[in-house]
């Protein structure tokens, strides 16, 4: 019996090995310059991919799906490894290998953490796309373990929160000492019918509903009631904003040092109060993202991301009342993201970066955003 366990142990520890060394043999030797794709074979993930090229990024791509991920490998002609988050020197292993990690698959309340472990002892730069503020902060919170792994950490590298920071770290700038940032989001500037959300930004939203609402004030976030309602003419149009949990209260927190900090978006549909009664029961949210998993199209038609825009107003404002505005207007979310998400990875390949916790456009400037092709920006003054 004692003989017979000891082989056993004995093949599985070659198992092991030999498995190790031949994820080794397909990765790549140096890992200057080399990016890996984790959750790829997602919308987002699989937008991101096919226009890695055109920045110079051949990528490898990565996700648990072994099926999935090897289909759209073989479709976009790119290697790929299969990798569960539940793998923690596995994913080291594999991570070893490349200089840069982007972390394509949500929600982040579940999978940053895991990705961050490992990204941390293999010393591999980390982003995402997370707009999840209670994500933000535990990275945040990290900066230190960041700094000693000699690793840049990088999270919302995508329309969460590329644009935004950028539009509010430009107004700030234009204040003297600004005490409040207000940012508007007017997602039906250029309206496309069938400009919805992916399955993984519905499953994150999810995910923050289910969470208390908290908004920055005086520098904390604080738990609110109710969101605040704000009637706005723009354009010569009235127009209801809603205040949202948008991922700036922190991010732009971080970059600009304003204290309160704002975030509105336009009011097109209201959430059913059933939506609100199943998100706070467990059962319910599993039973809300299993409807979206099976029922909600993968993302937003072609014709939408060619034709869709948004407008964005940020204004600063000191205790004097002094203030500034400008407005941004953007392309379609999903296709922001996937040339702002490569912007910065070309940028870190590039050298460009700086160990710890860093914000877009606190690493890269308030101009970053004018690197996106379809963005714009202006000023609307005093």
């Amino acid at each position: 019996m004692f003989t017979l366990l000891r082989r056993l142990a004995g093949v599985i520890l070659i198992t092991l090995i030999c498995s190790a060394a031949s994820i080794a043999a397909d990765l790549p030797k140096d890992r200057r310059g080399q990016v890996l794709i984790y959750g790829a074979y997602g919308f987002t993930g699989k937008g991101i991919a096919r226009l890695a090229a055109e920045y110079g990024i051949s990528p490898v791509l990565a996700g648990r799906n072994a099926e999935k991920l090897a289909a759209f490998a073989t479709e976009v002609g790119y290697p790929h490894v299969v990798l569960n988050l539940d793998d923690h020197q596995r994913l080291v292993e594999v991570l070893r290998h490349f200089e840069l990690v982007m972390h394509i698959a949500g929600p982040y309340t579940y999978t940053a953490e895991p990705m961050l472990d490992a990204a941390i002892e293999a010393g591999t730069h980390y982003v995402d796309l997370t707009g999840e503020n209670h994500v933000i902060q535990a990275q945040l919170d990290r900066d230190e373990a960041f700094k000693a792994a000699n690793i840049m950490v990088m999270p919302a590298v995508g329309y969460d929160v590329v644009p935004t920071d950028c539009l509010n770290l430009y107004v700030a700038q234009r204040v003297d000492n600004p005490v409040t940032l207000t940012l508007l989001m007017n997602g039906e500037y250029k309206a496309v019918e069938g400009a919805m959300a992916s399955r993984g930004t519905i499953k994150s939203g999810l995910e923050l509903l289910s969470r208390p609402t908290l908004m920055r004030i005086d520098g904390v976030m604080v738990e609110v009631d109710q969101p605040k309602v704000m009637e706005k003419t723009i354009d010569g149009q009235a127009r209801t904003f809603v205040q949202i949990q948008w991922a700036d209260m922190l991010t732009s927190w971080v970059t600009t040092g304003v204290p309160t900090i704002e975030v509105y978006q336009q009011q097109s549909a209201d959430i059913p109060g059933w939506v609100f009664w199943l998100i706070k029961r467990e059962w319910g949210k599993k039973l809300l993202v299993w409807l979206v998993d099976n029922y909600f199209p993968e993302g937003p038609p072609p014709e939408a991301q060619a034709d869709r825009q948004t407008q964005l107003i940020a204004t600063a404002t000191n205790n004097r009342g002094e203030s500034f505005s400008a407005q941004m207007i953007t392309p379609e979310a999903y296709k922001l993201t996937f040339h702002s998400s490569l912007i910065i990875a070309r940028r870190i390949l590039d050298g460009q970066w700086r160990a710890g916790f860093q914000t877009p456009a606190g690493m890269y400037g308030a101009d970053l955003a004018l690197e996106i092709p379809g963005v714009s920006r202006s000023d609307l003054g005093k």
